[in-house]
This record gives structure tokens, sequence and C-alpha cells, in this order.
């Protein structure tokens, strides 16, 4: 089918994320950073970056990754004068090489306060407001449930199964398009492990065991009650209370500070192998930066078909570019190394997802890569709500998440 970038024809796959169609279409920078107009391309394609924001149907924000492609899709570039590809705004970076705080600038001038003001609000806009008219107010209800699971991935599947088992009626809301998340990915990338609980899991899906509602987000926690918003303009908000409250939101991408770092086509490993399991390459020329051992996505990654990637064991310095990345220096055990590349990859430990599970009373200790949820026995955080999986700290291991969940489900 065809969608639309800035009056182009795009071909896509009808449902793959409107980000990765872009990107298969080679057009890697999607937005552009709010105050000196830096290109920006998708770091993570899981809702949690700033990449690919664009005006969706005139509606402006919208993460394109979390938009299915449709027949006659209209996505456009925001925040830009001029194109996507030349944006006069840019100048912006070439006039303050130093930084800018557009809150003071030649506030002390008398009668330029105003102007410069004006001026600020364009330079560091994030797009027009909704056209031609605001959305109509939404219904809403409230309602009880047995259990709610917030998140389909990993620990959210096993979840659900280990208590789909015990006859308890299971919803599952997630804001992704499809169910599974990160070992979702893996399972379509052909780890077997992975593909056996995504299989599962759909099976349950199927036979009605289980009720998952895609593209839905868990939106908060206030006492007993988690509001729940549909992407479904149809769908009423509801203020769900459920017996059981199970939260799997997972974990984001960790980040690396270097040079350049916030150049398209910086992502990270778990992001590539998203778009490999979409059926497109990440570039032509990849390279992969780790610490250590390379971890699942790197492992997937290493060795995937039809795309030759270089990992090197080290940390970023520097990348080279403008628009997009076109080589790496990388400092090793042995010195600096210089790659060229089109696509730079990066393996850090994940940080752990762990907003809403604060919300909903728990405790977290800060670990090496972030503050990880604290549970008690079986995941307890406290009466009737559980926390697992990479919130916590547990590593992306099929075993060990489904012990975790095993563990809930005896105790819920």
């Amino acid at each position: 089918m065809t969608l639309w970038l800035d009056g182009e024809a795009i071909v896509a796959q009808r449902g793959e994320p409107a980000a990765v169609a872009l990107i298969a279409d080679g057009r890697l920078a999607l937005a552009r950073s709010p105050k000196f107009h830096r290109p920006r391309g998708p770091a993570c394609l899981a809702g949690a970056c700033d990449g690919c924001l664009a005006r969706v149907d005139d509606v402006p924000n919208v993460m394109t990754c979390r938009v299915p492609a449709a027949e006659g899709l209209r996505i456009e570039t925001q925040n830009v004068v001029g194109s996507r590809e030349t944006d006069l705004l840019r100048a912006a970076d070439w006039f303050f090489p130093d930084g800018m705080n557009h809150h003071e600038l030649l506030t002390s001038v008398p009668g330029m306060q105003r102007v410069v003001q004006g001026v600020a609000r364009q330079v560091a806009g994030v797009g027009r407001l909704p056209a031609p008219d605001p959305q109509a107010a939404r219904s809403a209800r409230r309602r009880e449930a047995d259990v709610l699971v917030v998140g389909a991935g990993a620990a959210g599947m096993a979840a659900a199964l280990a208590l789909a088992r015990r006859a308890r009626h299971v919803e599952v809301v997630d804001d992704d398009l499809a169910p599974g998340g990160s070992a979702g990915v893996l399972a379509r990338l052909g780890e077997p492990g992975w593909a056996r609980l995504l299989s599962a899991f759909e099976e349950q899906v199927a036979q009605g065991a289980v009720n998952l509602r895609s593209r839905t987000m868990a939106a908060g926690v206030y006492g007993d009650d988690v509001l729940i918003a549909s992407d479904a303009a149809a769908e009423p908000l509801e203020v769900v209370t459920a017996r059981t409250l199970v939260l799997a939101p997972g974990c984001h991408d960790g980040a690396l500070a270097f040079e350049g770092n916030d150049l398209p086509g910086v992502m990270s490993a778990r992001a590539g192998c998203r778009l490999l399991a979409h059926g497109v390459a990440p570039g032509n020329r990849v390279v992969l930066v780790g610490e250590g051992d390379p971890g699942p996505f790197g492992a997937a990654l290493a060795g995937a078909d039809g795309i030759v990637v270089t990992r090197v064991v080290g940390l970023p310095v520097r990348v080279a570019g403008r628009a997009r990345v076109k080589g790496v220096v990388i400092a090793t055990a042995e010195g600096e190394r210089e790659l060229a590349c089109d696509a730079l990859l990066l393996e850090t430990s994940p940080s752990p997802a762990y907003a809403i599970a604060i919300q909903a009373g728990a405790e977290v200790a800060r670990t090496k890569a972030g503050f990880a949820v604290r549970t008690g026995a079986g995941g307890r955080v406290r009466d009737g709500v559980f926390a697992l999986g990479e919130a916590c700290g547990t590593k992306l291991d099929v075993a060990a998440m489904t012990r975790a969940a095993a563990a809930l489900a005896e105790i819920a």
C-alpha cells in the first residue's frame, strides 16, 4: 500500500510501523531537534525517543514507530522552515556554537523581549496544533477486572500465561502494534525459546483465555485504580480496579554520552533488531559497539543473513557526519579505532522502566543500569500489586522470566 511523506508516495507493507516503512525507503532523518533543528532519526523504535516524531493526518507530535502503515496515511515533517532535508532554522546551530538559552536571549534590550520571544517560540516549537478542530471529548467509564497485566513483552506474556492456567480472567494492555516486545523481536529473528513463548501467548489470545488490547496504554496508577487509554478514538477512557495488577513495563535502551550521539543512524542494538524483524537492514555498513560479550540483540545482529556487522569491544568517542552517521571513532583496549559506517548500533545495559511501578507504591534500588524495582516474594509490591521482568532488573532470559511468572501466579 501507499502512504505519503511530505507529499511524496512511499510504498509500505500494511500494518508495519510507519517509521520502519520510511527508513526502508531511505528516509532516516524523520525529525528535527526543537532548539537547534539538528536532524533526528529513530534511536529506539519503541516509543521512547523523539527521533520519529511527525505530524500524522494533521495530528502533531505522533511517534511514527507506534503508527501502523495504512493506505493514504499522511505524514508531514514538523518544526521546519523549508523542507525536511533543508531546514533554514538549522542556522541557529551555526549562530550559537556554544549553546543558547532562548529564555534569556536579548531580554535586557528594551522593547526586544516580545520580538525575541516570538522568534524563540518558532525556533523551539514542536509543531502546530491539530487541524482543523480540537478532538471531541471522549467518553469514560469505571470497571473492575480480575487480572490486569501492563505490558505484553517477555515478562507480561509469561505472567499472563501462568495466571490463565490457573483459570484467572486475564487482560493485557500494551502500547505496541503487536505483542511480544523485545521477546517478539528475537522470536521473529529465529530464537526458538522466545518463539515458543510468543506462540503460546498468541494461542491463548486466539482461544479467548487472555484478552489482549494492543495500542493501549496504562497511563497511570492512582491508589488501586489504573487509567487506561486506547489509541482508538472510539474507545472510552477507563479507570480499572483489578483484583491482581501485574506491572511488566520492561526497560529503556541505555544511552551513552559521546560526540554526535544524536545523529540519525545512531540507535540501540535492540532497535536494529526491530528493523531486521521487519526485513529492513539498519544500514549497509553497520558497526556494533559493546563493552563485553554480545547480548541477545548483538548476537542476533551478528548472525543475521544479508548484512555485514563489524562488532567492536569498546566505547564510542565521536561520530562523523551531518545528516547521518558516516563514521565512528571507538576507544578500545588497544587504543582508538576509526571505522566508516552508516549505522552505529549501541549494545548497552538496559535501563529499567520503573515509573509506573513507583506510582503503584514500589520502591526502587539503584543499579549500574538505572533504578530497578524492588519486590518481595513472587514479585509482590503490595497487596494485589506485582512487578516482574526487566523493570526489576531480571535478565532477558526465557527460563528466568518463566520462573518469575510461575512464582507470581502461585502467590497471586
